[in-house]
């Protein structure tokens, strides 16, 4: 049998949180890899909620380490940043280190954007750092020929102004499958 594992690293997006399935995108990743390409994909889902970029950075190389058949990695992250709000300069040096840890241990990574928050206590101020932080994903994507998965559009499908349906997760879900089997039409 041949077998794939994908790292996703993340928050409570990645993890699924609100889905009154129990799932999350990771989950629904490695079904529709599975299915598309006969061969058997798992996700390791490793989002936590909660979580900042700096909270993913001091746990990145251990849930690296500790999957080291993973040639693929998620990585989204800063929602939950905003609240604090962390500085641009401190969320772009968060993403490079994370960055490094995953290209030290050689694996393929997709930076994923942000979705724009709706409105919700949570959240109330200082979601314009939504679109500051896109900006630097998008940089870093550019500057170390990395992929990116845009989650724009994807609001529609909120619970709660920040969490997914069940059918949210899986539009996140294809749309990163729709990322990785174009690369690899590309390799």
């Amino acid at each position: 049998m041949i077998w794939n594992e994908i790292l996703c690293l993340g928050d409570s997006i990645t993890y699924g949180a609100r889905d009154f399935q129990g799932r999350s995108f990771p989950a629904e990743l490695g079904k529709i890899l599975t299915e598309k390409t006969n061969e058997f994909y798992y996700c390791h889902n490793r989002g936590v909620s909660g979580e900042t970029s700096s909270d993913l950075l001091r746990r990145a190389w251990s849930d690296t380490s500790s999957n080291k058949n993973s040639r693929i990695a998620t990585v989204l992250i800063g929602t939950n940043d905003t609240q604090v709000p962390i500085t641009e300069e401190v969320y772009e040096d968060n993403l490079r280190q994370i960055i490094s840890i995953l290209k030290v241990h050689d694996i393929h990574i997709i930076l994923c954007t942000l979705p724009e928050l709706e409105f919700t206590p949570l959240y109330f101020k200082n979601t314009e750092y939504i679109g500051k932080y896109n900006k630097i994903i998008r940089r870093l994507a550019t500057e170390q020929s990395l992929l990116v998965c845009d989650m724009s559009g994807t609001e529609k499908h909120y619970i709660d102004g920040v969490h997914y349906t069940h059918d949210g997760y899986k539009v996140l879900a294809n749309r990163i499958a729709n990322v990785i089997l174009q690369e690899n039409k590309n390799v």
